[in-house]
């Protein structure tokens, strides 16, 4: 049983080193370079300050530079906090003053967004780190191996806030290990999956998405959130890429059922689809169904508290418009 999330990235990057892990529009990275991206920027954090199992926040826009980020966080032995570089300035400001975080990673342009209430000396701009420097992975793991524990947190999430303050939620290795673990054996995902990743970094649905790509070696595409306002769009580039796996909010998929999309495009390597987060009314679910007749769907439900979902429902019979799908 592995003890943190970065000893399932080793021995990914063991055996799918050429491997394409992240594709981001025309822009691609293997598993070689993201491993050798996360051990520099992770050394980095080191050198600045030598402390484990604390946040440090990440304000990126969803991209290989985000995902280089959380996982150079977690190799420095700390925890990810993805900020919305899209959220009013206050908002952002209340969670920084709620979890307090070491650093914040961001790049040039986007620091007119923070330097008024985070210190400039505690940032880190990932666009001007010298990549082509050596990177000392090992030391890293040595380090994790001495200080880490599985409980340790891996990153922070933040809920919309209930009362209009956000609130946080600390998510550990050891849960997102046992995660991985139930889920394989449940849904026996293959050694090459292809997600199709379209919920926002700030989602506890991307953290599942980063735990594919470091433990089953799965390539994350990234679907750009601007594409949700063309649907047609995600969809062909889920096409293009060969998504085979998707763990999406159903407000999208009802968009397009109702536009009668999967009639237009292609997805026969869609093998599994996964829905959370909201009621997925059953016409509209019926048309995925009845539509991609060689997929495999099931409804997930839980709070973000226990680590992304508890319960589980694969849908294997048929339900008519007007009844519930459950929630397992």
């Amino acid at each position: 049983m592995k003890r943190n999330l970065i000893e399932y990235l080793v021995e990914t990057v063991k055996h799918k080193g050429a491997n394409t892990a992240i594709i981001e529009n025309d822009k691609e990275i293997t598993f070689n370079q993201l491993y050798h991206n996360i051990g520099v920027l992770g050394s980095l954090i080191v050198q600045k300050s030598d402390v484990v199992n604390k946040p440090i926040a990440i304000y990126l826009p969803k991209s290989i530079n985000c995902v280089v980020a959380d996982l150079g966080v977690m190799l420095s032995g700390n925890a990810y906090l993805n900020l919305d570089v899209k959220s009013p300035t206050q908002r952002i400001e209340n969670i920084l003053e709620l979890v307090q975080p070491e650093f914040i990673i961001t790049t040039r342009n986007l620091l007119k967004g923070i330097e008024t209430i985070f210190p400039t000396d505690k940032v880190i701009l990932i666009d001007e780190v010298d990549f082509a420097v050596n990177a000392d992975n090992q030391a890293l793991l040595n380090r994790l191996e001495e200080r880490v524990i599985d409980t340790d947190m891996s990153c922070v999430i933040n809920t919309s806030g209930s009362t209009g303050t956000p609130k946080s939620v600390a998510l550990n290795h050891r849960s997102f290990v046992d995660f991985i673990t139930v889920s394989d054996e449940i849904f026996n995902f293959s050694e090459n999956e292809v997600i199709g990743s379209l919920s926002p970094v700030i989602f506890d649905i991307f953290s599942y998405e980063l735990c594919m790509l470091i433990s089953k070696g799965g390539c994350i595409v990234v679907l750009p959130e601007n594409m949700a306002a063309f649907p047609i769009k995600i969809l062909e580039e889920m096409q293009r890429t060969k998504v085979s796996f998707i763990f999406w909010v159903p407000t999208i998929m009802v968009n397009i059922a109702n536009m009668d999309l999967l009639t237009k495009v292609n997805l026969d390597t869609l093998k599994l689809v996964w829905f959370a987060g909201e009621v997925f009314p059953t016409k509209q679910f019926n048309y995925w169904k009845k539509t991609l007749t060689h997929t495999k769907f099931a409804n997930l439900y839980g709070p973000i508290e226990i680590t992304l979902d508890c319960t589980y429902f694969i849908v294997d019979r048929d339900f008519e418009d007007n009844e519930p799908l459950p929630i397992g």
